[in-house]
């Protein structure tokens, strides 16, 4: 797989959404291919999941950065989350909404499903 192509692709998924929110992404993706073997599908769900919580909580910014090793570096601001809310991100069921309608398990889930990739 071409983490190039599904990133993209990934990103293009969320134009919609990125553009409802006002969100205007700055995207770092080289032009030559960076090839992985890895899952598509659990793939595909991280950074479904990723790009959810940044159209959720983002300040209206996004920068997203695939470098030649295949690390993927998402960056946003978040002002109304404080750091105790930020340490606990990716603990399972942990949502900074209160009884709202989030579960807290879309960033557990990236982090559980890249580990058994065996990344971080």
């Amino acid at each position: 797989m071409t983490l190039n192509q599904v990133l993209e692709e990934s990103l293009i998924s969320y134009y919609g959404a990125f553009k409802g929110r006002h969100i205007k992404p700055e995207i770092e993706i080289p032009d030559s291919p960076i090839h992985r073997a890895l899952d598509s599908t659990a793939l595909s769900r991280i950074l479904g999941n990723i790009l959810s919580n940044v159209i959720k909580y983002s300040d209206g910014d996004l920068v997203v950065s695939l470098h030649g090793d295949g690390k993927i570096i998402f960056t946003n601001s978040a002002k109304d989350l404080s750091l105790v809310m930020v340490e606990r991100l990716f603990d399972r069921f942990y949502t900074v909404e209160d009884g709202r309608s989030s579960t807290g398990l879309g960033l557990s889930i990236a982090k559980t499903l890249t580990e058994r990739m065996g990344d971080t």
